[in-house]
């Protein structure tokens, strides 16, 4: 038996070979892995006016958080020797959530990550902070090296 190849027949081929694209189309967007920036993000948009507030505190104080990188470990260090109240540092990797890291301020201003927790590759240092009740906010690029 041979087929006849008219236009009725490659009409055919090209719908069928149509809806076989746009299966694995579909079969390929369901299996794609994604991660939210966060998964809170309105409750944090309301929230930003902290973040502002808290730029132009630190901008205001003249100094800067320092981030510095050794063989193990990531240090991070406020431009305060000491505050009074609660903080944290958050290491946010742009592309993969799971490999976020954050972190609780000690009284001294003074965190070290430890290599071992961070993965290489780029993160975003999100650095916030309470002192006298006044909000304190940074946000640096730092790369990890493998």
């Amino acid at each position: 038996m041979t087929i006849k190849w008219n236009w009725g027949t490659k009409i055919l081929l090209v719908y069928v070979g149509f809806v076989v694209f746009m299966l694995s189309m579909v079969y390929l967007c369901t299996i794609q892995h994604f991660d939210l920036v966060s998964t809170d993000y309105y409750a944090q948009e309301l929230r930003y006016q902290e973040v502002i507030d808290g730029e132009q505190n630190l901008q205001a104080l003249g100094k800067s958080v320092t981030i510095s990188s050794a063989a193990d470990a990531v240090t991070v260090t406020l431009p305060v020797s000491s505050f009074n109240g609660a903080g944290e540092v958050k290491f946010y990797r742009p592309d993969n959530a799971k490999f976020d890291v954050t972190l609780p301020l000690e009284g001294n201003g003074t965190v070290s990550v430890p290599r071992s927790k961070l993965a290489a590759g780029r993160y975003e240092v999100k650095t916030s902070w309470m002192d006298n009740g006044k909000p304190y906010y940074q946000q640096q690029a730092i790369t990890v090296a493998p």
